[in-house]
């Protein structure tokens, strides 16, 4: 009979308290946290908390042993295990939904000093101009890095603009030692979300990775659209109701006014016009109105003179502004085409 395999106790306590911590959450994300340094983690799990983000480290191992038990209580999120790799992970727990939990993440990401090593992202180039440094040893640090440094009036400076190291080259050690005393930090360092199970669905990371703004706006794009279907094919929603109501109201007015239907709502209006009527009928009368006819023709005419020189004036106005635009538009044009030929 084949002897049953020792598990150390605290290892049975750790899986355990995993598994409560899948089994309390309601997102489970599996995140990549490979080449953070203790400093950086620390930093960025402070930042996340206080999102509502909580991370739990372990060993790989006993990170799939927990997602294994847990999955008994939580259906599906043993897919959760499925994505692990040969980097060091973290479990993650949020209330959050996983589109902004990776937005988060992506967020958070810094930006590291080179070690050595690294294949680098872009094409790492150093300016043209002085350094911080005094002339001293650094100079020859910089050339043994290929930098063209030397030493001008006093201090090091880069002679030229230089590529230190092509998109897709390895960064050596004398490299990143001078990339780091110039403070150029080419390295973005975070957390990578590689997946999340939210209770139902599970999604992988090329899924979550959308741009949001681009997102927002076909959104809005798509919901204008709708609503403008919906108006113009009379859809009765809650959204569109008060639109149509409107326009329905003010349709229903202007066939009033146009029929002279007298209403609470027309009557004023119909009643403007009729005496705007009566005084033009008057005014051809001649000598045969009354003293209050002619009062009110008076009262009109006086309306009319003092009205013509503002209407005059805001003319006058408009038309100097129209000739300002046109001499603007022709030295425009002009300086346009001195600038085009020469």
């Amino acid at each position: 009979m084949k002897p049953e395999a020792f598990v150390a106790d605290w290892k049975r306590k750790e899986v355990s308290q995993i598994q409560e911590f899948i089994e309390g959450s309601d997102v489970v994300g599996l995140v990549d946290v490979s080449g953070i340094g203790a400093r950086q983690m620390l930093s960025m799990r402070s930042s996340l908390r206080d999102l509502g983000v909580k991370l739990r480290m372990s060993r790989n191992r006993l990170l799939k042993l927990a997602l294994t038990d847990a999955s008994k209580n939580k259906k599906g999120v043993e897919q959760v295990s499925d994505v692990f790799g040969q980097s060091q992970f973290a479990l993650l727990a949020s209330t959050e939904n996983p589109f902004k939990i990776f937005q988060m993440l992506l967020e958070s990401q810094t930006q590291a000093p080179a070690k050595g090593g690294e294949v680098a992202p872009y094409n790492i180039v150093i300016e043209k101009g002085p350094t911080p440094f005094p002339a001293g040893p650094i100079v020859g640090d910089f050339q043994n890095a290929g930098f063209p440094a030397a030493i001008e009036k006093g201090k090091i400076v880069i002679r030229k603009k230089h590529t230190a190291v092509a998109e897709g080259d390895i960064i050596s050690p004398e490299v990143a030692s001078a990339l780091t005393k110039l403070e150029v930090y080419p390295i973005t360092v975070g957390m990578q979300l590689v997946g999340a199970f939210d209770g139902q669905t599970f999604y992988l990371s090329d899924v979550l990775n959308i741009d949001m703004d681009e997102f927002r706006g076909s959104v809005q794009s798509a919901t204008a659209q709708a609503f403008n279907l919906a108006f113009n094919t009379r859809y009765f929603t809650g959204s569109v109701m008060p639109s149509l109501l409107s326009k329905a109201h003010t349709d229903a007015l202007g066939v009033a006014m146009s029929t002279a239907y007298p209403s609470e709502s027309t009557i004023k209006a119909l009643l403007s016009k009729a005496h705007g009527a009566m005084l033009g009928v008057a005014g051809k009368s001649g000598d045969g109105v009354d003293d209050e006819l002619k009062e009110l023709l008076g009262n009109a005419a006086s309306a009319a003179v003092a009205q013509a020189p503002a209407e005059e004036k805001a003319e006058s106005s408009q038309d100097e502004e129209e000739e300002e635009e046109e001499e603007a538009s022709e030295e425009d044009v002009g300086s346009g085409l001195g600038a085009l030929f020469g």
